[in-house]
């Protein structure tokens, strides 16, 4: 398997992954200071732009030529453990703050973008571990589930918070 038969799928999802970033800093900037007046919801703002950015990452080392599969799956393996690490206290903060009336929401949300990243970094490591490609399954769900997290945040960003 090479990596030139997904480079139209990479191609597409590094631009919607800009597309989406451009949707929450527009929907960040459009309530700033109501979103700074909710304590730690710009704490969301920055877990869909650090969610986004890996897809962005993910999307362009593939594009990088000749790049070795094995090599590949362990980038992508650490960049999903970076975002995993930087995600997880963010998720705890606002968590912690959240009025009771939107906790459940607001984990189920916690728990969608968990697996997105993680189905990212399973995506890595079965790359790196295999060196054929198969891993690269795992991309697309992951990244999907991403842009709908990402997506879903931008909304409350913009929308809920306003109600």
């Amino acid at each position: 398997m090479t990596l030139d038969s997904w480079s139209n799928f990479f191609l597409g999802e590094l631009g919607a992954s800009a597309a989406l970033a451009g949707l929450l800093f527009v929907s960040v900037s459009v309530n700033q200071t109501r979103i700074l007046a909710l304590g730690r919801m710009a704490d969301r703002g920055l877990e869909a732009l650090a969610m986004l950015f890996l897809v962005l990452v993910v999307a362009s080392l593939p594009l990088v030529p000749g790049q070795p599969l094995r090599l590949l799956g362990a980038e992508i393996l650490a960049a999903g453990i970076a975002t995993i690490v930087a995600i997880v206290p963010l998720q705890r903060a606002y968590l912690g703050s959240t009025q009771p009336a939107y906790l459940r929401q607001s984990s189920r949300m916690v728990a969608i973008n968990r697996v997105a990243v993680v189905l990212i970094a399973v995506a890595g490591g079965v790359l790196a571990c295999r060196g054929d490609g198969i891993g690269l399954y795992f991309l697309p769900p992951g990244i999907l589930l991403t842009f709908i997290a990402s997506g879903a945040n931008a909304w409350v960003l913009l929308i809920e918070i306003n109600r």
